[in-house]
């Protein structure tokens, strides 16, 4: 198992604010905007004390954290935890220092950016993306940088939370490969993602097969559990559509299942996760497929390979329209136990009702056991797969 290295607050060594101002009384000012609130992280059952600004049209302040000593060289995938609150800035500009080069005119840094829009996270750690470092080449190397630019009108807060670099070094052992459960057998076999969004935001998994319901999307039926796959063009371009196994497995489940209508649940024996605390290692999986059509192709206990076809995308339960593949990961045996699972459906039904409370204690702390529900047994499956196709 291999684990993060973390920056938690502004207390630490590593976390350092920058002024960009000469005159002391702006200084002052600036220094006056700052808030601090505590928030809690469901993923790892823990309170931050966290920093927050309003944005600026002007880069008048940045704040870096560093990464912290000791850490190997390899490839990491650095995240920032962004809080429910204080968090409404929807172009938050964070850059990654992964290389610096020296020449005559002194060191300088390579770094990539990364937009954040804090409005749509709540209480999770967000990628910022994916970089071979080597602290050894300098303080610098792996070094996140947030700045307060950016020009919203009036400005938003932003928050300047926990950063941490998630080691994605190879895990001993051979590697069992996962695809995506749709598309032709090229677009599978093709590198994923593909780096690719439709309408601007939502991820393009292969093809033009895309994620409109992203992992921990709050909406009708509360947090998210997986993925909602839809194929780009008419409400109706993805019905009847094959639906593959993602990887080798076992069938646990293939029937009807409520409201779900038809779903698949598949064990599989052995893939690389990373848990929500940030740690990575090898361990079974499941993975389930929803609003499955009458057409099931494998049964309960059979034995299926990765790319084999299992049945074709149809319809919820007394739905007339809006197919689609829900898609998630669950890194326990809930789904072997409880194959239509999902997350504290009575506490969902209620909070419809209470719905313009939705800043109340009691509905915050509703929607939080909901989300720890979650976090305790679902993997983002976009990661998922990402950590282990190819």
């Amino acid at each position: 198992m291999t684990n993060p290295f973390y920056v938690l607050n502004h207390e630490d060594a590593n976390f350092a604010i920058q002024y960009h101002v000469a005159d002391p009384a702006k200084q002052e000012y600036l220094k006056s905007q700052w808030k601090r609130f505590k928030c809690y992280d469901p993923a790892l059952s823990q309170t931050y004390e966290v920093l927050c600004r309003p944005t600026n049209p002007n880069l008048e302040v940045t704040v870096d954290r560093y990464m912290p000593i000791g850490a190997p060289t390899g490839r990491y995938r650095v995240e920032v935890f962004v809080p429910a609150k204080y968090s409404t800035s929807r172009r938050v500009i964070f850059t990654v220092t992964h290389y610096v080069r020296t020449s005559d005119a002194g060191a300088q840094e390579e770094y990539s950016y990364a937009m954040v829009d804090m409005s749509e996270l709540s209480d999770v750690w967000h990628p910022l993306g994916e970089f071979h470092l080597d602290p050894s080449l300098g303080r610098e190397i792996g070094k996140v940088r947030q700045y307060d630019l950016s020009i919203e009108d009036p400005p938003a807060q932003a928050s300047y939370g926990p950063v941490r670099w998630v080691p994605l070094f190879s895990l001993p052992g051979k590697k069992a490969r996962f695809d995506a459960p749709v598309g032709t057998q090229d677009e599978r076999n093709a590198p994923f993602p593909t780096g690719r969004v439709m309408f601007g935001k939502y991820p393009i998994w292969v093809g033009r097969w895309y994620d409109a319901n992203p992992f921990l999307s709050w909406y009708t039926y509360g947090y998210h559990t997986g993925a909602d796959l839809n194929l780009a063009g008419n409400t109706e371009a993805d019905r009847g559509k094959e639906i593959y196994s993602i990887g080798d497995g076992t069938v646990t489940f293939a029937g009807r299942a409520g409201s779900w209508g038809n779903i698949i649940v598949i064990s599989h024996p052995e893939a690389r996760v990373t848990l929500p605390d940030g740690s990575r290692r090898k361990q079974a999986v499941y993975s389930r497929y929803g609003h499955v059509d009458n057409r099931i192709l494998v049964r309960a206990g059979q034995r299926v390979k990765r790319g084999q076809p299992i049945g074709y995308i149809g319809l919820a339960a007394n739905a007339i329209n809006g197919a689609h593949l829900h898609f998630d990961i669950c890194y326990t045996d809930l789904l072997a136990k409880r194959p239509a699972h999902w997350p504290n459906l009575d506490v969902i039904r209620a909070l419809r009702w209470y719905a313009r409370q939705s800043e109340s204690r009691s509905y915050l702390s509703a929607q939080l056991s909901i989300k720890k529900e979650i976090i305790s047994n679902y993997l983002d499956p976009f990661v998922f797969l990402k950590e282990n196709h190819g």
